[in-house]
């Protein structure tokens, strides 16, 4: 997958996430599966807190190769959702946005057939992730940097489709293997698809798709 091109203003780095390497390891997760997405032609594509674009442009950089799919990506900062209209044009795709807390607004169902999310998991004080800040947003996660994701996760089988996937950036104090068996009880399987270590970061991609009969 290419990288897409991000032009961050010195203004827009004042709210909006840079891409860093935990951008980029979501981008390497999505890069192994493209085999499989040129079988399946994932029609409705969703990421959520899309930040300066980066992931879904590259996604859709890629996936304009195989099919025709419509990319959704929300935020609640209003200039990331500008930011990322300025990348997917930049880089000549096509990008819905919307500035959204997580899934609030959202009411459809089991529509969409990828949907990425690279939260704020870096562990703070559970008040941190109150700042009104839009920047302090893009990292604070609180109790085990897993307040914003804990949210997040009951909506997610709403909202996948039958044979949808789910990309989910976390680090090793999140605990990962702890958030699978939490996707097991929403009846969804999980693995560790990617990972890295970074500045004593130790970065987790994990994917979800519903458990079928015989799993």
């Amino acid at each position: 997958m290419e990288t897409p091109i991000v032009n961050l203003t010195d203004a827009d780095l004042e709210s909006v996430y840079e891409p860093s390497e935990d951008s980029f390891l979501v981008i390497d997760a999505l890069e192994m599966d493209l085999q499989q997405f040129e079988s399946s032609k994932p029609a409705m594509c969703l990421e959520i807190g899309i930040g300066s674009g980066v992931v879904i442009t590259a996604l859709a950089m890629a996936l304009q190769k195989y099919c025709f799919s419509y990319f959704l990506g929300i935020d609640i900062n209003p200039q990331a959702c500008k930011v990322t209209r300025k990348t997917c044009a930049i880089n000549k795709v096509d990008i819905e946005t919307v500035q959204m807390d997580l899934l609030s607004s959202m009411c459809r169902k089991n529509i969409f057939d990828i949907i990425i999310f690279n939260p704020p998991y870096v562990v703070t004080e559970p008040l941190e992730v109150l700042d009104d800040r839009f920047i302090s947003k893009t990292w604070a996660g609180g109790h085990k940097g897993r307040q914003v994701m804990d949210r997040l996760f009951p909506l997610i089988p709403q909202l996948l489709s039958e044979n949808g996937l789910f990309y989910l950036l976390v680090i090793k104090e999140n605990e990962p293997h702890d958030i699978i068996q939490l996707f097991e009880s929403l009846n969804m399987t999980g693995t560790i698809v990617a990972e890295r270590k970074i500045r004593g970061e130790h970065l987790h991609v994990l994917r979800f798709k519903r458990k079928r009969a015989l799993e």
